[in-house]
Formats: structure tokens, sequence, C-alpha cells
């Protein structure tokens, strides 16, 4: 089956390869997205777009590779299946360097292309995933005082409240109030979760 909501983005010079691929893919539960070029596709897709993108590296006008680098500069998060004529170490290289998740060789034999998309749609949905949580994470930090933010970084090291104190030069009990805010504003009940919730956001 299908991964929901997510769209397989096809781009291959080839009319035909991408009839054919289109077919298959709908017959298997995608839904699919084809294209021409390089250019057609920029034009089409957002950037908040969820899915994979089955890729011809030897494109006119824009190459796969600098198809996949202009996407990476615009900030898009679709994993990406590389299909060649040919077998091209450099360019599988390249490919692979720039992120790409699989490099197959034409004519892909079905077996092999869909478990490939599968897996492609199940990263998507894991990055779609990383990245909503880290908005949730940038959210509940911007909500903090700028006292609040450097008294969780002491809180992130394992500091207590009387410790936050003296290394701020306050009372324990003002520090324990802020900790009791900061821990209402980021929605823990421990301490533990406090810390654990910390470290996500990269405070140590």
């Amino acid at each position: 089956m299908a991964v929901n909501g997510l769209t397989v983005f096809i781009v291959d010079d080839d009319p035909d390869v991408c009839d054919a691929l289109a077919a298959l893919l709908r017959a298997e539960g995608f839904v699919v997205e084809t294209y021409l070029s390089g250019p057609d596709f920029l034009a089409s897709v957002k950037p908040e777009q969820q899915g994979c993108l089955i890729l011809d590296i030897n494109l006119p006008q824009i190459s796969g590779l600098d198809l996949q680098q202009i996407l990476t500069e615009r900030g898009f998060n679709l994993p990406i299946i590389f299909l060649t004529g040919f077998g091209d170490v450099p360019k599988s290289t390249a490919a692979f360097k720039g992120g790409a998740v699989d490099f197959l060789e034409k004519p892909v034999d079905a077996d092999v292309l869909i478990p490939a998309i599968r897996n492609a749609l199940a990263l998507s949905y894991q990055r779609y995933e990383e990245k909503s949580r880290q908005h949730e994470l940038d959210a509940l930090y911007a909500n903090l005082t700028p006292r609040e933010k450097e008294i969780l970084v002491y809180l992130a090291r394992g500091y207590s409240a009387k410790q936050v104190g003296k290394a701020l030069g306050i009372s324990h009990r003002t520090a324990e109030i802020h900790r009791a805010r900061i821990m209402e504003k980021l929605g823990v009940q421990s301490l533990a979760d406090l810390v654990a919730l910390a470290i996500q956001m990269g405070i140590r």
C-alpha cells in the first residue's frame, strides 16, 4: 500500500517513461505527478509538499544532479531516487553525496522500484514528523523569558533550584518559582521530563 497523503513525483524527459512509471505506480495505489523537465517541476511543486522524487539524472536544461542541488538550496526535503540509462559511478557518487536515497538503472524492475519508493516515502514522513516536532520545540522555547531561558540551561545540566539560585545570585525561592513557570510553559510534570525536553531543544 502507498503512504497516505504523500506524492510520488516523476521527472523524466521521456514521455513514455513518465507514462509507464505513472501507470505502474497508480496501479499500486500511489498518488503520482509527472514532469518532463526540471523547470516544469520547480514551477509547480512547493517546498512544503511531502513525498519522494523519481528523477532522471540525464535531463536537458537542468540535469538531475543540478536539480538536486537547487532543491536543497530552496529547502525541499523530498527523498530522491535517481534513474539512469546506464551505470555511472561518478554521478551515482555525487547523487548520494547530495542526499539521494537510491540510484537505479533503467529499465528498472517494479520489484526493485516499488520497495525503494515505499522506503523513500517512509523517510519523507519521518522527516516531516521531525520537522514538525522541531517547530513545536522552537515555539515552546520562544515562549520563555530571557531569564527563564538562562535558568533552563542550568536545569538541563541537572542543577537543583538551590544550585541555580547560588549560580545566578538569586534566592532559592525565586529559583523555584522560575523553575515552576518554566515547567508549566513547557508542559512537563517532572524534572526528568524537563531535562529530556531541554536536550531535545539542543540545550546542554
